[in-house]
């Protein structure tokens, strides 16, 4: 049976996990940054500060490309299959140049590019989905993020094998790599002194980012055909026209987009039923929110692995184990409250989550210092609590007010300003202040998410559901049709 949009519930389950297998390839190709941080310095001989600058360059593109891929959603919403197949094939290329990087500069310029299109994948990807699956869009976008997960956790495992073997704690006020030092019985490499990270194997990093490049290039066949089907379609869904239809529901309406003018889009009044002041708030919550997700996840996702290395001296394979084993929890943690966001309303859903990531950070900070076990599990805490925050976040947008392109916009932008703020205060500290400080920005990350998540449901219980709101303006729509209808039939 198809719907009104000419999906069939078979085909919006396929099409659902082609954005899932996406989700996964995002991952690929932005969580191969973790596993190969430490070679990525050496092989550019530079320092953990310069390096993670380079990386912010994601974060840096995700805005423009944020601005870019909100307006093409709105002005083409027929036409984010072939968004989603392009970005897929400049993602692919960046990813595969990023290891013959020259010079810090070039890897950020690849970095910046990555964010760029990431953030139109993003965008058109959940555009898609909330146009198929509209209110009951939650569990769906759990699952899709759930993807993201299983890639991230993917990713160590095929990247370990070509990374170098390391030895050795860095001295994080002079970074730099010594050539007549002495070697120590542990493989460290001494010199007056200092002990640094040094690479004892030839790096192959190429191979796991032209793997992962190769994944995203093949994927993105599949929605140049779904662009191909899109087409066809088109014509016979524009001759299906049904009259005196309330659309109740539509996360997205296309339809009452196409007559706005551009200050109507980004008028907060515009989606949040027209209350500006209300719609000021959400948005101000939602870009820190975002804000603090996107340099987080980012933050503990590259440093991770180099903290268990520099801190509590794991092998290269401990290491990677650490790395696989957070985001197997994390895919976990979303596949899990994919199915609690079915029976426990959002509002609730992203205080247990966020509540989930203070209380592990506390323990992060207390324990995780010194003692490999509490690393373990506190990270393993903290990967399950926070894997749905962002797509949480995002169904709690859509429960308050209307979620347009330049809305997810909006939040895309916070996450990239956040990604440069975390990236360079983390290299900073890193570099200056040694590996402890990791776990201490991990408990920033994690007590403002929760200040924060407190905040935006105490600016929504303002107004509610604006779901509720539809359903009670159709009831009175409905009442007042048929009172008209008796006076008609009196008279």
């Amino acid at each position: 049976m198809e719907g009104k949009d000419g999906r069939s519930f078979v085909g919006k389950i396929l099409e659902t996990a082609c954005l899932i297998v996406t989700w996964m390839a995002l991952a690929l190709y932005v969580e191969i940054y973790g596993p190969t941080l430490i070679d990525l310095k050496d092989r550019l001989h530079t320092d953990y500060e310069k390096v993670a600058v380079a990386i912010s360059g994601r974060s840096v593109g995700w805005f423009p490309g944020a601005v870019v891929g909100g307006v093409l959603v709105d002005r083409f919403p027929g036409y984010c299959h072939l968004m989603l197949a392009v970005v897929l094939d400049v993602a692919a290329g960046v990813t595969a140049a990023i290891p013959m990087s020259p010079s810090v500069t070039c890897l950020w310029v690849f970095c910046f590019i990555g964010g760029f299109v990431e953030s139109i994948l993003n965008i058109s990807g959940t555009r898609i989905l909330f146009n198929m699956w509209k209110e009951k869009s939650v569990s769906p976008l759990m699952l899709v993020h759930l993807g993201y997960g299983i890639g991230s956790f993917i990713v160590p495992l095929y990247a370990n094998p070509f990374l170098a073997d390391t030895a050795g704690d860095a001295d994080y006020g002079n970074d730099t790599l010594y050539n007549n030092g002495t070697v120590e019985g542990n493989g460290a490499i001494k010199n007056n002194g200092t002990i640094s990270n040094t690479s004892l194997s030839v790096s192959r990093i190429e191979y796991p980012y032209g793997i992962s490049a190769a994944f995203a290039a093949c994927l993105s066949l599949v929605f140049y055909a779904y662009q191909v089907r899109e087409w066809k379609m088109i014509p016979p869904m524009m001759e299906h026209t049904v009259e005196n239809e309330i659309e109740t529901t539509n996360t997205i309406s296309t339809e009452e987009e196409k007559g706005k003018s551009l200050l109507e889009m980004v008028n907060p009044a515009s989606c949040a039923g027209g209350h500006f002041w209300y719609g000021v708030q959400i948005f101000s919550l939602v870009f820190l929110y975002f804000g603090n997700i996107g340099g987080g996840d980012r933050m503990i996702g590259s440093f991770i692995r180099s903290y268990s290395i520099d801190q509590l001296k794991f092998t290269k394979d401990s290491a990677t184990l650490l790395n696989t084993g957070y985001w197997i929890s994390f895919s976990v943690g979303r596949l899990v409250f994919s199915f609690f966001a079915r029976i426990l309303s959002v509002r609730l859903l992203i205080l247990v989550e966020t509540a989930g990531m203070a209380v592990s950070s506390v323990i992060l900070v207390l324990l995780a210092d010194d003692d490999s076990l509490s690393l373990w599990v506190a990270m393993l805490a903290f990967a399950f609590f926070a894997s749905a925050s962002w797509p949480t976040g995002i169904a709690w947008i859509d429960y308050h007010i209307v979620l347009t392109g330049l809305g997810l916009t909006l939040q895309t932008f916070g996450a990239s300003v956040g990604g440069i703020c975390h990236m360079r205060l983390i290299g900073y500290l890193y570099k200056n202040f040694g590996p402890k400080t990791f776990l201490y920005q991990a408990l920033g990350y994690g007590v403002l998410q929760f200040t924060l998540a407190v905040a935006m449901n105490i600016v929504g219980s303002q107004h509610g559901s604006r779901y509720e709101k539809n359903k009670n303006d159709v009831s009175i729509q409905v009442n007042e049709e048929y009172e008209d209808d008796k006076l008609s039939t009196k008279m």
